[in-house]
């Protein structure tokens, strides 16, 4: 597996889940119908960040028109499964871990678009399988007990290495537990 900017995929899906438990829900892009708040605490580096919805939020999915400046990469899950303490504070690391191991063996869509053209997402545990992570007290998923916390994760991805300036549909959906979880978004991007 590619290693985009010196880091492993599982290391950037861990900066995602950073910086998606550091986004208030009030700004958090999970929550955003249009797009207006997707570059809310995006991390200044290399790569953007994009996200689907709430998998308990139920259909149609989003449409967020965004512009972004060309030259970075896009990273984003079709579908992702985490854990923490704040959520499961009697679990064991072990526990956590079987735990979104459990829940990716359940997915059962996980498609993704760019312009009509299927693109298969990759499965990507967190590197390392065990990190830290702030919980914002104003947190998207409503967890209580905030602060930092030992989480895992994993999850389908895609990262799009930077793409030519223009005028992108990408198209994202999936879903697990026999359908009961289902997120995803449409997002017709401009590269400029």
């Amino acid at each position: 597996m590619d290693k985009p900017y010196g880091i492993t995929y599982g290391k950037w899906t861990v900066k995602w889940w950073q910086w998606i438990y550091s986004t208030p829900r009030s700004i958090s892009p999970l929550f955003d119908p249009d797009g207006k708040h997707w570059k809310k605490n995006q991390p200044l580096s290399d790569v953007w960040f994009l996200v689907g919805s709430l998998a308990d939020i139920p259909k149609p999915l989003p449409h967020r028109k965004i512009k972004m400046k060309f030259g970075r990469s896009i990273l984003f899950p079709v579908l992702n499964c985490e854990a923490n303490l704040c959520e499961y504070p009697e679990f064991t690391h072990d526990e956590l871990v079987k735990h979104v191991t459990v829940d990716v063996n359940s997915v059962l869509q996980k498609d993704c678009t760019i312009n009509g053209n299927l693109i298969s997402p990759v499965v990507v545990p967190s590197d390392p399988t065990i990190y830290k992570v702030r919980i914002a007290k104003d947190n998207a998923f409503k967890i209580e007990k905030t602060g930092l916390t030992d989480a895992t994760a994993y999850g389908y991805w895609i990262f799009l290495k930077p793409i030519p300036k223009g005028i992108y549909e990408i198209r994202f959906e999936g879903s697990c537990e026999s359908g009961r979880l289902h997120s995803g978004a449409d997002y017709e991007l401009e590269i400029f």
